[in-house]
């Protein structure tokens, strides 16, 4: 079966591309996120898509009982190496069949870690399992991007150097997906390193929607990680916020 495209782009050099988002990035965000967001204060926390886990970390930092998933090995070793929490823990899985059933208090899913797949009801699928890992009255929050701010303000071309590594990256939109192609050149190879990402643009009302189709109510959305009100051709994020029925 073909490789798709995550499988590939979140290893070695995916940390190199995005290492601005560093822990204290991630630790701002969580704690924005907890003081604007009626959030349990205690509980069990799924982190859906958790990377090398900088969301999860400041998760149990602040006393939550944290499982962190994910499906790249590259990026779950580096969540494992730095993991000082024993109420912290990481497992390997798909978000589209994960084995969790109203196991969590709270299910976050963050960084645009959402609409990686071709079909929409593959992305449809992962907010009901968001809702089967939750307990009646647990709460998700989804960290995505705004769709229509992205297709306002893409940058079609951007240029880097990180550790003496070239990164290029080129963005286009394309049959309701935003994509990038990320070029790495350094010294060692003599061709690039390729890698392709691609996110669907759902608008804001087609994510209620499937929030809705999932069983969540008390849907609420907001514009970025200060948490002010979303504004559909200005905020940067969409961040929902959402209750299970």
């Amino acid at each position: 079966m073909a490789e798709e495209w995550f499988e590939r782009s979140f290893r070695e050099d995916y940390v190199l591309v995005y290492r601005h988002r560093d822990d204290s990035a991630a630790d701002g965000e969580i704690a924005n996120l907890l003081e604007r967001l009626p959030v349990k204060d205690t509980g069990r926390v799924l982190d859906l898509c958790c990377g090398s886990g900088r969301h999860s970390r400041a998760l149990a930092r602040r006393g939550y009982e944290v499982v962190g998933v994910d499906l790249s090995p590259v990026l779950l070793q580096l969540a494992e190496e730095q993991n000082t929490y024993p109420q912290l823990s990481f497992a390997r899985c798909d978000m589209r069949d994960i084995p969790f059933h109203e196991e969590f208090d709270i299910v976050v899913n963050l960084f645009t870690s959402f609409g990686y797949f071709s079909t929409d009801e593959e992305n449809a699928n992962v907010i009901r399992n968001m809702a089967q890992a939750l307990k009646t009255k647990g709460e998700v929050v989804i960290d995505f991007l705004n769709a229509a701010y992205v297709m306002d303000n893409l940058v079609p071309h951007s240029t880097k150097e990180v550790s003496g590594m070239l990164i290029k990256e080129e963005r286009w939109i394309q049959d309701g997906f935003v994509k990038k192609r990320i070029l790495i050149s350094d010294e060692s190879s003599n061709e690039p390193r390729e890698y392709m990402e691609q996110v669907r643009l759902f608008s804001a009302q087609q994510m209620i929607a499937m929030l809705t189709e999932a069983g969540f109510e008390k849907i609420q959305v907001f514009g970025n990680y200060r948490f002010d009100e979303y504004v559909a051709h200005e905020s940067p994020r969409m961040i929902f916020y959402a209750v299970k029925q």
